[in-house]
């Protein structure tokens, strides 16, 4: 995957990822700053295509086959909300909540990201469709969850709007459903619609990343300490890798299933992590919205490069089970 440089795969969604998330940074105006823009419409609409094609991409059969398996897909699933969650309020408890963290903690309890996290799993000699039933699951999970899971991490001087539910069955459950019920009727009227459907959502991540660095560059993100911030970043991927690889050698001896089980918990999806920070964050509270940004958007970058690295790994040492 990292020597694909098209759009939208590897190096070439990284790169499109860094620059729109800089201009963002830089010109911030360029349409937070025009009054005929309405911003919310943008990133509403960004965020109901993400879903909404995503649901499109969902297998069923495949979901369907999953849900036989309860124990495995309760045991995954933990792993990527409830453990990580666990594990963050565990520090919050202890007093290591400060304002950059938020970020981590928030970080800590998104879903598995789709696309690197199936193409690493085939890539490695994982188990791409085990990797991709977990990873919709995750999602599916996302938008119940995560208000939940994050509302002790909110400041005490944010008050938690749990009336958001309505805006995320709207913005992301609904477009979800109607992807799904779309599934057999062409979109989009091309001679290979599904490369065109697929470049879609990463389209809309790139609007969605320059919205979010827009807004977080007036809210202090400047500010943020470059040394905390990789630290931070080394440690949750170290903790979310050792999680990963526990958990797949206690659900099966099958080293397909295996590599597919460490991608899935390890890799963090940045598709939802962005609209949920959008609908959880009052519009009033910038600063805190650009300590939640900087995490998410480094943990993604980082996880590529890791990621396409542990992957030559794989298959150069052939490991032996």
């Amino acid at each position: 995957m990292a020597r694909k440089r098209e759009f939208p795969k590897g190096i070439g969604f990284a790169l499109c990822l860094i620059g729109s998330s800089f201009l963002g940074l830089v010109y911030p105006d360029f349409l937070l700053g025009r009054e005929w823009v309405d911003v919310q419409l943008i990133s509403n609409l960004a965020t109901w295509c993400i879903f909404f094609f995503i649901g499109r991409a969902i297998n069923l059969t495949g979901l369907v086959n999953a849900l036989k398996q309860p124990s495995i897909v309760l045991l995954i699933q933990s792993c990527i909300f409830l453990v990580p969650w666990t594990c963050a309020f565990g520090l919050m408890q202890l007093g290591f909540l400060q304002q950059v963290q938020v970020g981590w903690f928030f970080l800590l309890v998104l879903p598995t990201t789709v696309s690197s996290c199936v193409v690493y799993s085939k890539l490695a000699g994982g188990n791409g469709e085990f990797a991709l039933t977990q990873s919709f699951l995750s999602n599916l999970l996302a938008p119940l969850l995560i208000p939940f899971l994050f509302a002790p991490f909110i400041s005490s001087s944010v008050k938690f709007a749990w009336s958001i539910y309505p805006q995320i069955f709207m913005l992301i459950l609904l477009p979800l459903l109607l992807g799904i019920g779309s599934r057999h009727f062409p979109f989009l009227w091309t001679k290979e619609p599904r490369k065109a459907e697929a470049m879609v959502p990463p389209f809309c991540i790139l609007v969605l990343s320059y919205l979010a660095f827009a807004r977080g560059s007036s809210g202090g993100m400047f500010q943020l300490c470059l040394n905390e911030l990789i630290i931070s970043l080394l440690v949750c991927w170290i903790g979310m890798s050792a999680l990963a690889w526990l958990a797949g050698r206690f659900i099966s001896k099958e080293r397909r299933i295996r590599i597919s089980t460490y991608f899935v918990i390890s890799q963090k999806s940045l598709a939802t992590g962005i609209p949920l920070a959008f609908a959880i964050i009052p519009s009033d509270h910038d600063s805190l919205f650009a300590t939640m940004i900087i995490p998410i958007t480094a943990y993604h970058l980082f996880q590529l490069l890791m990621g396409s690295l542990l992957v030559s790994w794989m298959n150069s040492s052939k490991v032996k089970e």
